[in-house]
């Protein structure tokens, strides 16, 4: 996560907000599909391939999205993922 953030600027909490804005979460839950988060975070934003699929897992585990495997959340746990407070 310090990678991307150094690049954009922008935090955890930051892309949460966004994506929020952008309607790719509501009440919490994301309901945009994978693709779609995809073509918003790489041109958009200007992440590559991997940074974009690690912010996607992010906001997944942010929205307590059940079909996250606990390798998955171990891993992003790994790269610095927090949970919200």
């Amino acid at each position: 996560m310090d990678n991307i953030q150094a690049k954009t600027g922008k935090t955890q909490e930051d892309f949460w907000k966004l994506a929020i804005k952008k309607h790719f979460v509501k009440q919490g839950k994301i309901v945009a599909k994978h693709a779609g988060l995809l073509a918003w975070l790489k041109p958009e934003i200007g992440l590559g391939h991997v940074h974009a699929n690690l912010i996607i897992l992010y906001l997944r585990l942010r929205a307590n999205d059940p079909k996250v495997s606990s390798q998955s959340k171990k891993w992003a746990h790994s790269t610095g993922y927090q949970e919200p407070k």
